[in-house]
């Protein structure tokens, strides 16, 4: 049955036709060669051409047997201008029809175009189906719409995206769930019958229905469903442009997927990247790193050196072998993680780094100088006198250490072989500090320090300090001048010796100047006072030494020490 919109779009093709020039001077000249008189006009009797005279004969224009206009003639032959007109106007039909395909065709190609260029900017799946679902009800006349993906891991099919009222969808999506896994099992696209919508009491609210796979290489992942609640036929181009979304927003789905996994990866090898520099940086020292020009330990290589003017501290826990005899394996363990807690934040604190830990002490350098080193070890004391307090309070031995400091060059590097890397410096300064370390137990000073650290002091009027000469170390050629830091001792003897300060430094002069029993009264005098003043004993025995002893013109009052 031929509909009125079909009968407008005729007539409209019939108007176009007499409307053609061409057309009009064919007509014209048929009329004159025929000798006839006509009119064409529409069903109505709306006149199109000729006039509007009364004509015996007429002929109805048709399309395929549908009348939509009428040929009025006062001879026979109008049937033949009929048929023409009947002929041109199906053909203007005909290539407007095609136009109109073709018109849409590149409508179509150009939203799917802006379709994946858009999904090409979204990386989540659940935007991708929320954009797809939009993207469809755009082009394909439709009121509802859902978007499906099926999760392997649970084995449930899952609502990503939807539009139109359904109260009952989720419900709907559980009941139906074993339905929709095997329509995503078969992976084809299809337009629902309409008894099969009308059979189905969850699709209720629809009358016209169907769907599309996602799919990309031979794998069906979900489903993309468009449904109307007005009676509709889905055409079989509608469901092609519904194919073709689909597979696009499949293939988008897999790159989001791949992406995230490769993101999670990245995330997952980057958290284990940074948990490995975490836990490696305790090995080897952030700053011993830097110091190489690296800032992972990832980066050095074997033979990677710099070198460096530092200041070098050997911190040493005395009479750590009398202690240790005391305690368990254990226990012993346990007491040097205490002690080493208690030290190590006071050397970052003052822009140091602990090179090595050595049992009884650890070496720590400083990269900014003496000063840093020398307050470093001021403080050390002051918390030891804290921790040795709460010891006390749990019935154990206090703890003592000594300091010995020396500032100079070394060279910092990664050494060792392709399988087996570590971290070492190479310097006299680190054996001269570690000399200075054990002197400090000779001379019974809490810190020991070499003329050239008190030198390198930036602020040396910070500390106090007592000159107790020079000494020939084992491996050195030339003398070395020792300064004891009496800042690290506790609160009486420091007290002690900032009052005795120029009395020792005179007992120092008289000494050098080889009047002996001068030195050792004024050395006496210092110790009576206080007798855990054992630098002022050690000058007092030495001046009473050598004043039985025969002493060269050229004495300059240097010790040679013959052990380490």
């Amino acid at each position: 049955m031929i509909t009125a919109k079909t009968i407008k779009q005729q007539i409209r093709a019939l108007k176009g036709v007499l409307r053609n020039e061409r057309t009009v001077r064919i007509l014209k000249g048929l009329k004159e060669e025929m000798q006839m008189d006509l009119s064409i006009t529409d069903l109505d009797g709306g006149l199109l051409f000729g006039s509007d005279a009364p004509m015996p004969h007429q002929f109805p224009v048709s399309d395929n047997g549908n009348e939509f206009a009428l040929v009025k003639s006062d001879r026979e032959q109008g049937a033949i201008i009929a048929d023409l007109l009947s002929a041109l106007a199906q053909k203007d039909l005909e290539k407007k029809r095609i136009g109109n395909e073709v018109l849409g065709l590149y409508r179509e190609i150009n939203m799917i175009y802006d379709f994946s260029e858009m999904l090409a900017e979204k990386i989540d799946v659940p935007s991708i189906a929320e954009m797809t679902l939009g993207e469809a009800s755009q082009i394909i006349d439709s009121t509802h719409g859902l978007f499906l993906i099926h999760e392997s891991e649970t084995d449930r099919v899952v609502k990503l995206s939807s539009f139109g009222e359904d109260p009952d969808r989720e419900e709907n999506i559980i009941r139906q769930n074993e339905v929709l896994k095997e329509l995503i099992h078969r992976g084809t696209s299809s337009i629902v019958p309409h008894e099969r919508i009308a059979a189905n009491p969850a699709l209720s609210h629809l009358k016209a229905m169907m769907y599309a796979p996602l799919k990309v290489k031979n794998k069906t992942m979900g489903l993309v469903i468009l449904g109307h609640s007005e009676e509709r036929e889905f055409t079989a181009g509608e469901l092609k442009l519904l194919t073709t979304i689909s597979l696009q927003a499949a293939v988008a789905i897999e790159s989001a997927q791949l992406y995230q996994k490769g993101l999670k990866e990245a995330q997952e090898r980057e958290q284990a990247i940074k948990s490995i520099h975490e836990v490696s940086q305790k090995f080897v020292p952030t700053e011993f790193i830097r110091s190489l020009g690296k800032d992972r330990l990832t980066e050095v290589s074997l033979g990677d050196l710099a070198e460096k003017e530092v200041s070098v501290l050997f911190v040493d826990i005395r009479g750590f072998t009398a202690l240790s005899e005391k305690l368990s394996p254990r226990d012993n363990f346990l007491f040097i993680n205490s002690f080493n807690k208690q030290m190590g934040p006071i050397i970052r604190e003052n822009k140091g780094f602990i090179m090595q830990y050595l049992g009884d002490g650890f070496m720590a350098l400083f990269p900014g100088g003496s000063q840093h080193a020398l307050r470093a070890s001021v403080q050390m004391h002051v918390a030891l006198e804290e921790y040795n307090r709460e010891r006390i309070e749990k019935g154990r031995s206090p703890v003592k250490i000594g300091i010995g400091m020396q500032n100079g060059d070394l060279i910092m590097g990664i050494t060792g072989d392709v399988e087996r890397l570590d971290a070492a410096i190479i310097s006299d300064t680190v054996n001269t500090a570690s000399r200075i370390e054990g002197l400090s137990k000779h001379f019974g000073t809490s810190i020991l320090i070499t003329g050239r650290c008190r030198e390198n002091l930036s602020h040396p009027e910070e500390f106090d300090f007592r000159y107790l000469g020079p000494v020939q170390v084992i491996g050195k050629q030339k003398p070395i001048d020792l300064y004891e830091c009496i800042n690290g001792d506790s609160p009486a003897l420091l007290d002690h010796k900032l009052q005795t300060l120029d009395t020792f430094d005179k007992g120092m002069d008289l000494y050098f100047k080889k009047e002996f029993a001068m030195a050792a009264v004024t050395f006496q005098q210092i110790f009576k006072k206080n007798r855990e003043d054992l630098t002022a004993k050690l000058f007092l025995n030495r001046a009473a030494h050598l004043i039985t002893q025969e002493i060269e013109d050229d004495w300059k009052g240097v010790q040679s020490m013959t052990t380490k």
